[in-house]
């Protein structure tokens, strides 16, 4: 009997506790929600769940990463991402954007590369995963003979990872038939306001009274970390007022977050990632248990918050707007030099004849062949005429033609140059049409009579300073609403083998203007808005430039175009 009153007496304040648990007052909470979008089955087959707790959640492969083994073909369209360690996020984001490319243009071989060498050699060493970074895997297709390279990034931004994938692929322009590269997903007004629409449409189910959407950006260091701002301005004038933008290695920071966030006078934040994969910064800085992440910061502020891993590059319409970035990088300007140096160099005239004083002035050539190598050149100006007279090292070489060897080989004797010999070496004298810019210059050897290729450059470096002209050049401006103008003819001036021209704006109102991802100030401080600014002749330059005149400042996308064959030298 005793110990049955025991019993129920211990039953009784069991109860009795359990129910005072379920009474008192609720404490923050979190969640973490991985989300899982349709995926295709046969190119994601072992990620159709990107549930966090299943052992290949981060390490392993996925039938995805088989495209990595090429096989030999004629057009590639090579694939350019970050990378990330987390398989079945690489799976869903990287392996989606491939599959969806694939579909798209059947017509080349869809490849893959990572611009993060510490992920590459990451998955190396776990996984036995072999990835090439950019730079091996145009290595790679010149082993396979590809002829024509078509590169998409699948950055966000013009940021330095996109930056660094141009500057490597410049290094490969004579080595394809073509080649040529995607912009990423933000390059103009209308990209924010798409990217904005995107992102409410992907965490609509998550709107409520009482809620904010953070969303966590990567940041950078380069000016276009300011595109986070555009994002968030383009989100406000949405009217999506609920939505805030942040980045976990730019601005704006956490600590943004968290001011806007009290304003807000919200309980309850969702946090999503917004990068093309959900990696490390998503899964751990964003949504990890450790103390330093968004999720645990926030919590301990007194939200309730839940965590959305979900990257950008498995969202379909994220996928398709790649797909576009794509198209147009395939209708957009060759790129390559291979066998068409002269075809460049009539769309670059470089430094002409008549921006130069009469004179004569020694000068540097670039062969970049030993074996073709000048040892001098004397380049004589007169009026609107520059001749060179080029030493070559030795006399292996009976004639050179300014052209490809095919060209040499089918045209007439009389358009060969012959040398004369001084001192034991050849030197060979012709008519230049300009400095700085590359040359076809086949060269026949003297005991084969084989024609061999080169690419030369003769450089304006050791040319005076005073000696080079300055002039004027007419130049017409596109784009923004209209109203605003520069002043034509603007000066031209040539240094550091590139021409500049002093753009004078209709208006005081513009505070720089970006060329090429550089970031240029005005000159003066009276008077309307002027910059020097380095320019190409004869093509339609994209430059952007900030003005004050509207309630906030804004970057306007226009089109310079300046007009080699107006030019006119001030003398």
């Amino acid at each position: 009997m005793k110990a049955t009153k025991f019993l129920a007496l211990l039953i009784a304040i069991v109860l009795g506790m359990a129910l005072f648990t379920s009474c008192s007052k609720s404490t923050p909470t979190s969640q973490n929600v991985t989300a899982t979008p349709p995926t295709d089955t046969s190119t994601a087959s072992d990620a159709t769940s990107a549930d966090a707790t299943s052992a290949d959640y981060e390490a392993g492969t996925n039938a995805a990463d088989d495209i990595v083994k090429t096989t030999f073909a004629d057009k590639v369209l090579l694939v350019v991402s970050f990378g990330t360690s987390f398989n079945q996020s690489r799976a869903l984001t990287i392996g989606g954007i491939e599959a969806a490319m694939k579909e798209a243009y059947p017509d080349y071989q869809v490849r893959r590369a990572f611009s993060s060498q510490i992920i590459i050699d990451k998955l190396a060493s776990r996984d036995g995963l072999r990835i090439d970074n950019v730079k091996q895997a145009l290595d790679r297709m010149i082993l396979d003979g590809v002829k024509d390279v078509v590169i998409q990034p699948t950055t966000v931004m013009e940021g330095i990872e996109y930056n660094s994938i141009v500057d490597t692929a410049m290094q490969y322009t004579d080595k394809f038939d073509s080649l040529r590269i995607g912009l990423p997903l933000l390059d103009s007004d209308a990209d924010f306001v798409k990217l904005a629409d995107i992102s409410v449409g992907i965490t609509s189910q998550y709107r409520a009274a009482d809620t904010a959407i953070v969303f966590m950006g990567h940041g950078t260091s380069a000016p276009s970390n300011s595109d986070y701002a555009s994002i968030q301005n383009a989100l406000t004038s949405e009217g999506y007022n609920d939505y805030i933008v942040g980045t976990v290695e730019g601005t704006p920071t956490l600590d943004d977050v968290r001011a806007d966030l009290k304003q807000m006078g919200v309980h309850k934040v969702v946090l999503r990632d917004l990068m093309e994969v959900a990696g490390d910064h998503a899964n751990n800085d964003m949504a990890g248990d450790g103390p330093d992440s968004w999720k645990s910061i926030l919590t301990a502020d007194g939200y309730e918050v839940t965590t959305v891993i979900e990257g950008l590059g498995q969202v379909p319409a994220i996928q398709d707007w790649l797909v576009s970035r794509t198209k147009d990088a395939m209708n957009s300007t060759n790129l390559s030099t291979k066998d068409s140096a002269t075809a460049s160099a009539a769309a670059d005239p470089g430094l002409t004849a008549n921006r130069i004083k009469d004179g004569t002035y020694s000068i540097t050539v670039d062969t970049g062949d030993s074996m073709f190598r000048a040892v001098d050149c004397q380049l004589t100006v007169k009026g609107d005429t520059m001749t060179a007279a080029m030493t070559l090292s030795g006399t292996g070489f009976s004639h050179i033609y300014m052209g490809i060897g095919e060209q040499a080989a089918a045209d007439t004797e009389d358009h060969l140059i012959s040398p004369q010999v001084v001192n034991d070496r050849n030197v060979f004298t012709f008519t230049l049409s300009g400095l700085d810019k590359r040359l076809d210059c086949s060269g026949q050897s003297a005991r084969e009579t084989t024609w061999y290729d080169h690419v030369v450059t003769f450089q304006s470096s050791n040319i005076p300073a005073d000696a080079i002209l300055p002039a004027q050049i007419d130049v017409t401006l596109t784009g923004g609403s209209g109203k605003s103008t520069v002043q034509s003819p603007a000066t031209l001036t040539y240094k550091d083998a590139s021409n500049w021209a002093e753009i004078v704006w209709s208006s005081a109102s513009y505070t720089y203007m970006i060329v090429d991802g550089t970031q240029y100030n005005p000159t003066n401080t009276d008077g309307n808005s002027t910059f020097e600014i380095p320019v190409k002749l004869d093509t339609d330059m994209q430059v952007k430039a900030n003005t004050v005149a509207m309630s906030t400042p804004h970057e306007i996308d226009y089109t310079l175009h300046f007009d080699s064959s107006s030019i006119k030298t001030i003398k």
